[in-house]
């Protein structure tokens, strides 16, 4: 190991985040280094010596990679921590490895979601020019129309200066609610919500099923499992890994 290492290599290295990630976290006042607030990401560290900690978290460099799947409830929000106290997914797995999640579901979205300590992975599956498909059950009361189908597929606005898009599978209906399946590429915040809010529909649940072709399998809600054998596979080859 190097006796002396710029301070973004150093978190990067960890596998928690991309070298790009360490060096906003560092100029957003998020790591201290010997409990000491730094934001130059070139700062000289010592990795046997110094002490670092993103977001309060002690950095360790990993020997390996881990990446995990969880099967996220409701009512859990994706954070490491909170201020008002809130559940979050990492109260569902163990503390070690240090895992991040890759990219986000919001508080009453259930599903699938990865976290990994291999940054470079996390940074490839979240980034909109990958177009990593992401598979979603939204529950509804009422068949989506034609003509509203057509403008989702093609992208409309919702707010921020913003435009969703999706592409729907699939409309079952299950007892008295509408199941549409439909495939993201992009992971705009809330995209699905904004979508159904601006296209005047009424969202009842939200389930993400798929992260590219990874599924949930025989997990049941706030279980998690490592990835198997032909996931890994299928994450080495998209990202083109040797």
């Amino acid at each position: 190991m190097e006796s002396s290492m710029k301070l973004f290599k150093f978190i990067s290295s960890s596998g928690i985040i991309s070298r790009r990630k360490a060096q906003e976290s560092i100029q957003l006042a998020m790591v201290t280094v010997n409990n000491v607030l730094v934001m130059d990401p070139f700062a000289e560290i010592d990795p046997l010596k110094d002490t670092i900690r993103l977001d309060d978290q002690k950095i360790i460099l990993n020997s390996s990679t881990s990446t995990i799947i969880l099967y996220k409830p409701k009512g859990f929000i994706s954070s490491r921590s909170d201020e008002m106290g809130r559940k979050t997914i990492f109260d569902l797995i163990p503390r070690k490895p240090f895992l991040n999640h890759v990219g986000r579901l919001d508080k009453d979205t259930t599903g699938i979601i990865l976290l990994t300590n291999d940054g470079d992975l996390s940074q490839f599956l979240t980034h909109p020019k990958n177009k990593i498909p992401k598979e979603y059950i939204a529950k509804t009361d009422e068949l989506i129309s034609e003509k509203i189908i057509k403008k989702i597929e093609k992208g409309i606005f919702i707010g921020s200066g913003e435009r969703g898009r999706a592409k729907i599978i699939s409309q079952e209906k299950i007892k008295n609610t509408i199941h549409v399946k439909m495939i993201l590429k992009q992971g705009k915040k809330n995209e699905i919500r904004r979508i159904f809010k601006f296209s005047g529909l009424n969202l009842i649940a939200l389930k993400r099923e798929k992260f590219g072709n990874i599924t949930l399998d025989q997990l049941k809600e706030g279980q998690w499992r490592e990835l198997t054998k032909k996931e890994k596979q299928y994450l080495d080859k998209i990202t083109r890994k040797r």
